[in-house]
């Protein structure tokens, strides 16, 4: 594969893992998000500038914990005070980029100057830039992370650590995983005691065979008490001569190569993890809305069942038609007869009473309507509140969009409107006008069986089915609207599409 083919792939794969975030926190999907932010520092910082530029400068960051004497290191290695050292533990602070004058052209416009802060010397070594990176431990979220990334864009890291400390589980953790990810290291022993040269010596060549880095160079410095300011020559010409041989031989080629080869594998595998990660997230975005489906089920059938059996016609909705149809009542004549007398003028009262029922009957199912919804969001907000996946915010954003009561009243408006609309396909009631009708209707659909009766006895009793029907199909409109709106706040989180991660992996094949 050509240069230009292999920077195009490179570019397209950056694409992708800008668009691969992971919005969902889950179990795992924090480390998917630093491998995702890794491998673009990689590629953008370290890969990609080598492929398209032959002579950009070999990048050397020099890690580790607070106080083990990075910036001091630097200073001394070029022989200036480029970066400054503080006695302040966890040092907090810019990252520093040194390089040679000659090398500002090239590195202009090169990804890691929005990293740091860089500082040109003449005494600095061309070809190589040294980049004074923040404490792997530093108190700062940010600084930690940007060392991270710094690291990533390195093609050899210098770890830095004392006798006194390097032992720590933190640097050697880092460093382990900048070894697993082909990362060239090399390990410089600062602040040594003479007298403890050999032990400490022997005892970190082990963990370096250990870790499989028993290739990896090692230099020792030997303590030099209370001091300030550079570090004696002699101490840092070993490290200062190897990195001259690195700029002025094609070392620094090979390292560069040697650590792109290593690393494209696992950028391969990387990607495939992050793309598994991607489909994971819409899974479980999936399973958030069957959950909230789920949730209003078992109070949406229990609505159902209730006013299939017209259980909303009982209690004070039937006291209510019994008390107008009982002997005397405005409504007894319509109950015991089927047309009304000649002159008959009491429909506007009749109208008023089975109103006045219906309207008891209607406030009853907008209770039921309201424990129902109010249930199917408690069992909703339940349901993602035991997910795998952390759902605070979108259940606190679920919740503020829910207006129950709107709902309601959306939702029993729709049935008196539908109520109406059925009237209208009956023709002229002896007993009642339409909006009388309308209310019958609602009453005997309610399961108020006097109601039922007189319905029978005037002929309009298949319209009570139609009524039933449309009273059903609000109650699920009513439900549906509450599990919509968790349904919609699932949706818009927004998941990039896995395939583009599992294409740009299988194209890494050939390098692999």
């Amino acid at each position: 594969m050509s240069r230009t083919s292999i920077a195009d792939l490179v570019l397209r794969t950056i694409e992708a893992l800008r668009d691969a975030t992971l919005p969902l926190t889950m179990p795992g999907s924090s480390e998917m998000e630093a491998s995702r932010k890794q491998l673009l520092t990689q590629l953008e910082s370290r890969i990609l500038p080598h492929i398209n530029e032959d002579d950009v400068p070999t990048i050397i960051v020099f890690g580790g914990s607070s106080g083990a004497g990075k910036s001091t290191l630097v200073n001394s290695i070029v022989r200036t005070e480029v970066t400054q050292a503080s006695v302040i533990r966890p040092t907090t602070r810019t990252p520093m980029l040194v390089m040679h004058p000659s090398d500002h052209k090239v590195m202009d416009d090169h990804v890691l100057g929005s990293m740091g802060q860089s500082v040109f010397a003449a005494s600095a070594i061309p070809g190589v830039v040294l980049v004074d990176a923040p404490d792997l431990d530093s108190v700062d979220d940010s600084n930690r992370e940007l060392s991270a990334r710094l690291l990533d864009a390195a093609d050899l890291w210098i770890f830095v650590t004392t006798a006194a400390r390097y032992g720590d589980a933190l640097a050697w953790n880092t460093l382990r995983r900048a070894h697993e990810r082909g990362v060239t290291c090399a390990i410089v022993l600062d602040r040594v005691p003479r007298r403890a040269m050999q032990s400490v010596r022997t005892d970190l060549t082990k963990r370096m065979v250990n870790m499989g880095l028993e290739n990896a160079p090692l230099f020792i410095i030997a303590d030099q008490g209370a001091h300030d300011g550079l570090l004696p020559e002699n101490e840092t010409q070993e490290i200062r001569a190897w990195l001259d041989m690195i700029a002025t031989t094609n070392m620094g080629e090979s390292l560069i190569d040697r650590t792109t080869r290593a690393t494209l594998p696992a950028l391969r595998d990387e990607l495939l993890r992050l793309a598994d990660a991607l489909e994971a997230q819409e899974h479980a975005i999936q399973d958030l809305k069957d959950k909230a489906l789920e949730s209003v089920q078992p109070p949406l059938e229990k609505l159902r069942t209730n006013i299939r059996h017209g259980r909303f016609g009982q209690g004070a909705p039937t006291a209510s038609w019994l008390s107008f149809a009982s002997t005397g009542g405005v409504l007894s004549a319509m109950v015991s007869r089927n047309s009304p007398r000649l002159f008959d003028r009491k429909r506007t009262a009749r109208d008023n009473a089975v109103t006045v029922t219906f309207d008891i009957l209607y406030a009853a199912l907008k209770v039921a309507l309201s424990q129902a919804l109010v249930t199917a969001r408690t069992r909703a907000n339940e349901a993602w509140r035991n997910d795998v996946v952390d759902t605070a915010t979108l259940r606190a954003q679920a919740n503020q969009e829910i207006d129950i009561d709107s709902i309601i009243e959306k939702s029993a408006q729709a049935w008196k409107n539908d109520l109406v609309q059925i009237t209208q396909q009956v023709h002229d009631h002896p007993w009642l006008s339409p909006a009388g009708i309308a209310s019958l209707l609602g009453c005997a659909a309610g399961g108020i069986s006097g109601a039922i009766s007189v319905a029978r006895n005037s002929g309009i009793e298949s319209y009570i089915e139609l009524a039933r029907e449309a009273l059903l199909a609000c109650v699920d409109d009513a439900l549906a609207e509450l599990s919509n709106v968790y349904v919609r706040v699932a949706d818009e989180v927004s998941v990039c599409d896995s395939t583009q991660l599992r294409l740009r992996a299988s194209e890494y094949l050939a390098h692999v």
